[in-house]
C-alpha cells in the first residue's frame, strides 16, 4: 500500500463528498448526540456508537452502557478512569497519581502502553489522540457509552473488546458561565472554568479550563504514605459551531493538557528506587461539517490532527536525577461517512484513513545519548465500511449488518543511535464482517443477539526491524505476521417497565482470539514474534435499575442499581503452556444507592467488587505468576444546589480504607476526602 500525503487525503475526501452526493460521515451526530428531528427523546435514549449513527438504545442489539451527565458528577474522583470502572464493569490498568490508565472490555487484555491497544477510545467519535486517559478533562464531558464487544466492523483496529466513545458538550441557548474551586486529601487543589451557549442565532461555542494539584503523597489503605505519587495537571477546550445554511453545520474543537511532575513511584517492592518523574503535553483538534443532502441523507466530513509528548526524567535514591526519554506520538486523520434513511431502515457507509507515527530519543545517566527502547515508526490505514440497520414487523424485529475492509501498512524508520538495527516495512488487509439481531417479544420483554470479527494489528516493531539490546540479545521482526484475529458471540434478554422504575439485561458472551502474538527465543540469544497465542474468554454480564421513587409514585427518586461481569474462562494458550490472562478479574460488580429529590439534594453510595486475577510479578527475579487479592471499594458522593446556580458537592473515597492496587505494585488511595463549590452565572 502506498503512502498518502495530507494534501493528497484532503483532496480526495473533499471531491469525493462533492462528486457522490451519498457520501459523507454522520459523526457530527455522532460528536454531538443530535437526534433526527423527527424523534423527540431524551439525550440518554440516543447512542452513536453502536452504529456511528444516532439510534435509540432500546433498538439496539448491541450491549451498551451509557454513563450519564449526571453519573459522571455523582462519580467519585477526577481521573476519567474511575468514572468508568465505577460505572461499567470493566477491568483497568491504573496507576496512583496522575498516571492514568487504559480500559479492558469481557476479558480482552488490555495494553497501558503505545498506540495499539485491545479497546478503542474514541472522542465524538475519532480516535482519543492520546496514549492513556489522563488526558480528558472531566468536566468538558456529556456523556460516555461503553460499547462492549467486537467492533471492528466499524472502527477497524483496537475495537476488539469494544469501544469507549467519550461525548463532549454543545451547549446551545443563553450563554451560562461557572467558575468552581475545591480541595482535599493530599494537598488537593483544583479550579474550574466553563462557559457556552449562543453568541448569535447561528454561533455557539463552549470554553472550558481546569487546574487540578496533588502537592503531596497519597497515603494507602495500611495507613502508610506512597512516597512520590504527586503531580500537577491543566487542561484547556475550546469550541465553536456554526450553522451554515438550513441543516449544514461546521463545527471546529481544540484540546490541550499539560501534567506536570507527574511522579511515578514504580513498584512498591522497589521502594524509593527506580522512581522516576514525567511531563506530559497532549493537544489537538478537529474540524467537521456536516449537514443534508437531501431530506433522509445526512452527511458529514470531519478531519482530526493530534499530538502526545511525553518526558521523563529518573530520580532513583542515590544518584543525581537525569534527564531519561522522550518520545511523540501524532495522528492525523479523515472520517467521510453517510446515512441514508428509508422509512424505519438506514444504511450507513464511508471511507476513513489514519497515520500514526512515534517517535522516540532515550540518555544515559552522564546525558550521552543512547538508542530508544523502540525504533522509530509509523501506522498507516485506509479503510471502507458499511453498515445497515433494518426495521420489520412494525419494528418489534431489527437487524444490522456490517463489514470494513482495512489496507494497512506498518513501517519502521532509521532510528538515530539504535545500533543493530534494520528499519523494514509490511502491508496486509482486513475485512471484518459483522451482524446483530433483536426481537421485542413485548413492549417490556426483548431478545438479543450479535456476532463479529475483529483484529489488532501487531506493533510496527514486531513485524519490521532488527535491533540489539543492551543485555546482547538480537530481537528480528516477523514480516510474516498476521493481525491477532477474533470471532465474538452473545445473546441476551432484556426487560424495561418505566411505570415500574425497573431496567435489566443478562446476557452471555464468548471470544475466541487466534493469532495471538508472542515474543519468542528461536537460537541462543536471538527472539522473534510469532502468532503462537490463542485465548478463549467466556462470561456472564448483566445490569438492573430499580428506582421505588417511580414504582411508589412519589416526588423523589430512590435508585437501586448494579452492573456486573463474571468470567467463566479467561485463558490464554502460549508456547509454553495455558495461563489465565493476566490482570483480568473472574468477577466485577458495580452496585450501590442513590438519592434525589430533584430540587436541593442528591447523593450516590458505591460499591465496586474485583474478584482474583492473576498478574505477573516483575519486581521478583523470573518473574513468577502471582494471584492478586479480592477487593471491594466503598465510594459515597453528595451535590446540594444551595441557591440559584450555586453548588456545593462532597465525595468520600474508598470509605472503608482498603488497601488495593487495580496493578500489581501500585496500591492506590486509601480513604480521602474532595470537596468543590460551583457558582454560575
Amino acid at each position: 500500500m502506498k503512502c498518502f500525503s495530507r494534501t493528497t487525503i484532503v483532496c480526495a475526501a473533499v471531491t469525493q463528498l462533492m462528486a457522490l452526493p451519498g457520501i459523507g460521515l454522520a459523526g457530527q451526530d455522532m460528536a454531538t448526540g443530535r437526534e433526527p428531528a423527527k424523534k423527540a427523546l431524551k439525550l440518554e435514549d440516543i447512542v452513536v456508537t453502536a452504529t456511528r449513527t444516532p439510534e435509540e438504545k432500546k433498538e439496539l442489539p448491541q450491549v451498551v452502557d451509557v454513563i450519564s451527565t449526571k453519573d459522571i458528577s455523582m462519580s467519585v474522583g477526577d481521573d476519567l478512569t474511575d468514572v468508568i470502572k465505577e460505572n461499567s464493569s470493566v477491568d483497568v490498568i491504573q496507576y496512583p497519581g496522575g498516571y492514568s490508565g487504559t480500559i479492558s472490555i469481557r476479558g480482552v487484555r488490555s495494553d497501558y502502553w503505545g498506540t495499539i491497544k485491545h479497546c478503542l477510545i474514541l472522542v465524538d467519535g475519532r480516535p482519543i489522540g492520546a496514549t492513556t486517559l489522563a488526558s480528558v478533562n472531566k468536566n468538558t464531558i456529556r456523556r460516555i457509552e461503553v460499547l462492549k464487544g467486537p467492533a471492528s466492523s466499524l472502527y477497524g483496529s483496537d475495537a476488539m473488546g469494544g469501544v469507549v466513545n467519550i461525548i463532549t458538550k454543545e451547549t446551545k441557548g443563553k450563554i451560562k458561565t461557572s467558575l468552581a474551586a475545591g480541595g482535599g486529601s493530599f494537598a488537593t487543589w483544583n479550579t474550574e472554568l466553563s462557559s457556552g451557549g449562543n453568541i448569535t442565532d447561528r454561533i455557539d461555542f463552549n470554553i472550558d479550563a481546569s487546574a487540578y494539584q496533588q502537592n503531596g503523597d497519597i497515603r494507602m489503605g495500611n495507613g502508610h504514605k506512597r512516597d512520590h505519587t504527586a503531580f500537577k495537571k491543566y487542561n484547556g477546550t475550546a469550541r465553536l459551531g456554526l450553522d451554515l445554511a438550513d441543516s449544514w453545520r461546521l463545527d471546529m474543537k481544540g484540546n490541550w493538557y499539560a501534567g506536570r511532575d507527574i511522579e511515578n513511584p514504580n513498584d512498591i517492592d522497589w521502594g524509593d528506587s527506580k522512581q522516576k518523574k514525567r511531563d506530559v503535553d497532549q493537544y489537538g483538534g478537529d474540524l467537521s461539517l456536516s449537514g443534508k443532502i437531501a431530506k433522509n441523507n445526512e452527511v458529514n466530513l470531519t478531519f482530526y490532527d493530534s499530538r502526545e509528548e511525553n518526558k521523563y526524567r529518573y530520580e532513583y535514591a542515590g544518584i543525581n536525577p537525569y534527564k531519561g526519554s522522550w518520545n511523540r506520538f501524532d495522528w492525523l486523520g479523515t472520517q467521510l461517512q453517510d446515512t441514508h434513511r428509508w422509512g424505519a431502515h438506514s444504511l450507513t457507509f464511508g471511507v476513513d484513513y489514519q497515520k500514526v507515527t512515534e517517535e522516540g530519543k532515550s540518555w544515559n545517566a552522564d546525558g550521552t545519548r543512547k538508542g530508544p527502547w523502540r525504533p522509530d515508526n509509523e501506522r498507516e490505514t485506509l479503510s471502507a465500511f458499511g453498515e445497515a440497520m433494518l426495521k420489520f414487523f412494525d419494528n418489534r424485529m431489527v437487524v444490522t449488518m456490517g463489514g470494513r475492509y482495512n489496507a494497512i501498512e506498518l513501517k519502521t524508520k532509521e532510528t538515530p543511535y539504535k545500533t543493530g538495527f534494520t528499519p523494514g516495512s509490511e502491508t496486509f488487509n482486513a475485512f471484518n464482517p459483522s451482524g446483530g439481531l433483536k426481537l421485542f417479544l413485548s413492549p417490556q420483554w426483548q431478545i438479543h443477539s450479535t456476532i463479529g470479527t475483529a483484529f489488532v494489528t501487531p506493533k510496527p516493531e514486531q513485524v519490521a526491524g532488527t535491533w540489539v539490546s543492551s543485555w546482547g540479545t538480537t530481537t528480528k521482526g516477523n514480516p510474516g505476521l498476521d493481525p491477532e484475529n477474533s470471532v465474538s458471540w452473545d445473546a441476551g434478554i432484556s426487560h424495561s417497565k418505566k411505570e415500574w422504575g425497573l431496567s435489566g439485561d443478562l446476557t452471555y458472551f464468548m471470544t475466541d482470539i487466534d493469532d495471538k502474538i508472542e515474543k519468542v527465543k528461536v537460537g541462543n540469544s536471538l527472539y522473534t514474534y510469532e502468532n503462537a497465542l490463542k485465548a478463549r474468554i467466556r462470561g456472564l454480564e448483566g445490569e438492573f435499575s430499580f428506582d421505588i421513587g417511580t414504582l411508589a409514585k412519589l416526588d423523589y427518586s430512590v435508585r437501586l442499581f448494579a452492573n456486573f461481569t463474571r468470567l467463566f474462562k479467561a485463558e490464554e494458550t502460549l508456547s509454553t503452556g495455558r495461563q489465565d490472562i493476566r490482570n483480568i478479574a473472574d468477577t466485577k460488580i458495580n452496585y450501590g444507592l442513590e438519592y434525589d429529590d430533584g430540587h436541593f439534594f442528591n447523593g450516590r453510595l458505591t460499591a465496586r467488587y474485583v474478584g482474583h486475577r492473576k498478574d505477573t510479578d516483575w519486581a521478583v527475579k523470573g518473574s513468577p505468576e502471582v494471584e492478586n487479592p479480592a477487593f471491594t471499594v466503598v465510594d459515597v458522593a453528595v451535590n446540594f444546589h444551595l441557591a440559584k446556580r450555586q453548588d456545593l458537592s462532597f465525595q468520600i473515597a474508598n470509605v472503608f480504607d482498603e488497601y488495593y492496587y487495580e496493578t500489581k505494585g501500585y496500591p492506590l488511595p486509601g480513604r480521602s476526602f474532595f470537596g468543590k463549590y460551583t457558582i454560575g452565572f
